[in-house]
């Protein structure tokens, strides 16, 4: 059975043909990514999406997760509240973002990172976040 189209009806399928190639997942560009993280005692794994700290797992909400994934695999570089906002929720931070901060703080807290004097997850004073780019496997 042959199929006719017109030209804006082939333009059309060619466009949607392009979109799906872009959405196709290539193992081997997988295999050559970076997935898991790993500082000191803290191992990130991204595909898994499984967190450990000192070989026990470490139970992270949806959220959390991509809060340190983010950090942890952007070692040494700062994030305000609001870019961190912005790139987690997909949504702009208007006014106060202090969602971030309790996120953190049970971040932190989960993992066993000191909040007074933090290992891991580093607070830069009013700018933001960074991990600790000293202690990373992600340099």
């Amino acid at each position: 059975m042959i199929i006719s189209f017109s030209e804006a009806e082939e333009e059309k399928v060619r466009e949607v043909l392009s979109t799906l190639k872009t959405f196709e997942i290539n193992d081997s560009s997988l295999q050559n990514e970076k997935t898991t993280i790993v500082a000191k005692e803290l191992t990130i794994e991204q595909l898994q999406r499984c967190v450990w700290m000192h070989n026990e797992q470490v139970k992270l909400t949806f959220t959390e997760f991509e809060i340190l994934y983010l950090l942890a695999k952007n070692p040494g570089r700062v994030f305000s509240k609001e870019q961190i906002y912005d790139m987690i929720w997909n949504d702009p931070c208007i006014g106060d973002c202090s969602t971030v901060m309790n996120h953190i703080q049970k971040i932190r807290k989960k993992i066993g990172d000191d909040s007074s004097n933090p290992i891991y997850i580093q607070t830069v004073w009013g700018v933001g976040y960074r991990f600790n780019k000293e202690i990373s496997s992600n340099l």
